[in-house]
């Protein structure tokens, strides 16, 4: 049930991070600021003598956790505030992994928050995460000189953004602060988004022209947007991620993505100033050579549908470190002890003298709250003690 005692939260943030845990924790990874990702991806330092592992629910199940209704969460920002502050306090306490705890309230508006930029609407529900509607808005190619570029001070989802902001932060404490979203999406998920799967896979063959022209505008857009975010937060342009769920084999063929869609990811992080995670839950392996051509490209999530032997073949000279995810069922929720030790015994094996975090994400309800969870726990219980002795001497 959500904690609706805002002085104890906050009191209670400071204790924990101020925490010798705390302090173990952050020492896993290398900083990472100002940054707005609700799920939040920590880059591992090199030569670490364990690999860290972090655990992440998806908000379905934060929602029976605590007791929230999503549709609340995304649209009232007494909801949100009080429900990240929660989930802080219990991921903290409860999972035993290395997220570290601050004091930085993050705004994360849903996966189509890109989309909803441009006009495309989010549907809410009470216990399911927004989705996209279904309709794309580029159903013409001739249509595309209409669509404008998004204005950050601007149009219905950026009032709301702004709305939010606002009240959250006059709500919290002056050493707490809230963070703007970040534009996440990759310029081609955005492209999937407002012209429709089916339909770009036959533009990609048919009118490569017109792939390029939206191409060219999702990237404008972002940089022009990320710019008035950084001038609105008074930072400097950060370092960016991509998010591409929609690029993996064989949604996209190898040469496509080279010839439509890589040139755009350079050029987005040679704007930022590199790429700290680039991120798609399809397979990517026949992709990686050409991946991890991006320069300064810090971070990359292999997914449970992509090969961790070619993964680790692929990016073992690159500098790059691997975020190895895993199946949400099959590796955590309905994995037996046997079967998970098994498991992360290889993923450590496999990977050894790279830089790698373990993350197990995705989690939904599937049995009983209870069940679900004591099942999260075993696993992150198993995981410390397979993936790095030193944590295993702290656990004994």
């Amino acid at each position: 049930m959500l904690n609706t005692d805002l002085d104890y939260l906050f009191e209670k943030i400071r204790n924990l991070e101020n925490s010798k845990e705390n302090e173990r924790r952050n020492n896993a990874w290398v900083p990472i600021v100002n940054t707005a990702e609700a799920y939040w991806h920590g880059k591992p330092k090199k030569d670490l003598s364990y690999i860290p592992i972090t655990i992440e629910p998806e908000h379905e199940m934060w929602g029976k956790i605590l007791e929230f209704h999503l549709n609340d969460y995304y649209n009232n920002p007494s909801t949100y505030l009080l429900a990240e502050l929660n989930m802080k306090v219990y991921r903290f306490e409860k999972f035993l992994d290395e997220t570290p705890i601050g004091r930085a309230i993050p705004l994360w508006m849903g996966t189509g928050f890109e989309s909803s930029l441009f006009g495309m609407e989010q549907k809410y529900t009470s216990d399911k995460d927004p989705w996209l509607g279904r309709e794309p808005i580029l159903k013409n190619t001739k249509n595309l000189d209409r669509l404008s570029i998004p204005d950050f001070f601007k149009g219905h989802i950026m009032e709301k953004v702004h709305a939010f902001f606002l009240e959250i932060k006059n709500r919290i404490p002056s050493d707490f602060n809230v963070i703007m979203p970040e534009w996440c999406r990759g310029p081609f998920g955005l492209a999937c988004h407002l012209r429709g799967m089916d339909q770009i896979i036959i533009d990609m063959t048919e009118d490569s022209t017109f792939v390029h022209d939206l191409m060219r505008l999702t990237t404008d857009a972002r940089k022009k947007w990320s710019k008035q975010r950084a001038d609105f937060m008074g930072v400097p342009i950060q370092v960016g991620s991509l998010y591409n769920d929609e690029v993996n084999v064989p949604m996209i063929s190898p040469r496509f993505y080279e010839e439509l869609v890589l040139p755009y990811e350079i050029e987005l992080s040679n704007f930022y100033g590199g790429i700290s995670y680039w991120h798609s839950c399809g397979n990517t392996e026949k992709l990686q050579k050409t991946i991890k051509t991006i320069p300064h490209l810090e971070m990359v999530h292999v997914s449970p549908w992509t090969n961790l032997q070619k993964s680790v073949e692929n990016f073992r000279d690159s500098g790059i470190s691997l975020e190895v995810v895993l199946h949400p069922l099959r590796d955590v929720q309905q994995a037996s002890d046997k079967e998970i030790t098994a498991h992360l015994t290889s993923v450590r094996e496999v990977t050894s003298g790279l830089p790698v975090t373990v993350r197990a994400d995705g989690m939904q309800l599937i049995s009983t709250l209870e069940d679900d969870l004591n099942n999260i726990y075993r696993w992150a219980h198993i995981g410390k003690v397979i993936l790095g002795e030193k944590i295993k001497k702290e656990i004994d």
